[in-house]
């Protein structure tokens, strides 16, 4: 039976957020992405009964905390849940504050990649009622339906509970769905799909899809809760790719830290979209050591246009250690073989590792620009909690406390991140990163690749605001 409690769940804004130094997270007319954590959520819960559920992207918009609260004040729910990323963990702060007083029997669930790395910290300071650690679906729904019956709630796999201020640790520390496949595909009517783009998208809109939770690999610098991957079955994936068609979206961009995991299901799905004559074109994000000839021939015949590639440093030793567990022939071979098959390419640079030396930083602009991919993506390393590079750092005594579990305590705005300023001070790091950006980008015949290769007025705006943004931030720095 339908459910009355009302719920909405919410991708809050990046205002006041942690000043992050990426160029590309600046919403300046570059586009934004649909939030799929709430949109999955919702759909499932929807598809359990729960008709009252709607989504807030406030990131869209880039509404404040008091103009996001607004919004929720005049929707009157019963629980508010909230994804959040350290990134963006000052915002969440303040809004869940200023609901609170606007709205006090209202309750509050945290959700997001940030809860399982300071879950107590988290949940005890900014003053919410309960925070989901893992992925959310199972465990958001046994809470919503313990809220609607009135009952208390029990102990569910990643539910951390604010009881009068006593915080409650759960039994089983991550919430983990192994069948995806039970999980239904987002409905992205949940939110005004033709407003999300990008500037790399010469179409008006795109959306996101994700085909796998988790990754085998532990690289230094990020942090995934999960090492077991878990994959959606072929035949939901290619029903999405005919679902998101049917919504006249043409632009798909696949999220999964890897697409490639397996070949077999890949050739499915490309033969799938193949099958069905659907007219979409989409772009993944693989490992260099899971290049494929075959398949990426089959993954250009059904569409797909761009391949992301994570290199991370053209430095051997560098690279051997950020545990991404790849060389760099497997690197150019992989380009090699995405460029033969006609695929756009983009790679991504990183400057600021420990033990990283100069001499290192320029080994990694050279061996990009040796690759020579339609795009590159540098960024100076940001240690983010949870990583292995973070806690090298502090063991090392880079740092002389933990500054992002102060941060999460006491949170305040535009904090701005600390570096691994180890061989290499903040001001080398940021000199060296708008160096390679200036060595690949401004190039003569790459600006006129760019010029040539513009297919509308939008993707004109689009890529204007980027230089534009590049540009300042290199005479800022």
């Amino acid at each position: 039976m339908p459910k009355n409690y009302k719920l909405v769940l919410v991708q809050p804004s990046t205002h006041e957020g942690v000043q992050s130094l990426f160029t590309f997270h600046k919403k300046k007319g570059l586009g934004a992405k649909p939030p799929l954590g709430i949109m999955t959520l919702a759909t499932y819960l929807i598809s359990r009964g729960f008709a009252g559920v709607s989504c807030l992207d406030a990131q869209l918009d880039q509404l404040s905390p008091e103009e996001t609260v607004a919004q929720l004040a005049a929707l009157k729910p019963d629980l508010v849940g909230i994804t959040v990323w350290t990134d963006f963990w000052y915002p969440c702060f303040k809004t869940i504050k200023l609901l609170k007083q606007r709205l006090p029997g209202c309750k509050v669930v945290l959700g997001g990649p940030h809860c399982a790395i300071y879950p107590f910290e988290s949940l005890e300071n900014s003053g919410a009622d309960f925070l989901v650690a893992g992925d959310g679906e199972d465990t958001l729904l046994g809470l919503a339906e313990a809220l609607d019956a009135g009952a208390p709630v029990g102990d569910f796999p990643g539910l951390w509970r604010n009881e009068e201020g006593k915080i409650q640790a759960p039994s089983e520390p991550l919430a983990v769905i192994k069948d995806l496949g039970r999980i239904p595909p987002p409905d992205r009517r949940l939110l005004p799909y033709e407003r999300y783009g990008s500037v790399l998208n010469p179409r008006d809109f795109e959306t996101t899809m994700v085909t796998s939770r988790g990754c085998p690999f532990k690289c230094v610098f990020c942090k995934i809760y999960s090492q077991n991957v878990c994959i959606r079955p072929a035949e939901q994936v290619i029903e999405e790719f005919r679902e998101i068609a049917a919504l006249g979206i043409k632009d798909i961009q696949v999220y999964d830290d890897t697409f490639t995991w397996s070949k077999k299901r890949v050739m499915e799905i490309c033969r799938g979209i193949l099958d069905l004559g659907l007219e979409v074109r989409w772009a993944v994000r693989d490992r260099v050591n899971k290049a494929d000839r075959e398949m990426y021939h089959l993954m250009k015949r059904a569409g797909c246009y761009r391949i992301h590639f994570g290199v991370e440093s053209g430095s051997r030793p560098i690279l051997a250690a950020t545990g991404k567990a790849i060389t760099l022939e497997e690197a150019e071979r992989a380009v090699a073989l995405a460029k033969d098959a006609g695929f756009d390419t983009l790679a991504y640079y990183m400057f600021g590792f420990l033990d990283e030396t100069y001499k290192d930083a320029l080994a990694t602009i050279a061996f990009s620009l040796k690759l020579d991919t339609d795009y590159a993506v540098y960024a100076v390393l940001i240690p983010y909690p949870g990583t292995k590079i973070y806690e090298k750092a502090l063991e090392r005594g880079l740092f002389s406390h933990d500054f992002w579990r102060e941060f999460v305590k006491n949170p305040v705005p535009d904090f701005q991140v600390r570096l691994l300023e180890q061989n290499l001070d903040r001001a080398t790091l940021l000199k060296l990163n708008n160096l390679a950006m200036r060595r690949f980008y401004f190039r003569p015949g790459r600006i006129a690749k760019e010029l040539w290769e513009l297919r509308s007025f939008t993707e004109l705006g689009r890529k204007t605001a980027m230089v534009w943004n590049m540009v300042t931030d290199l005479l800022k720095r």
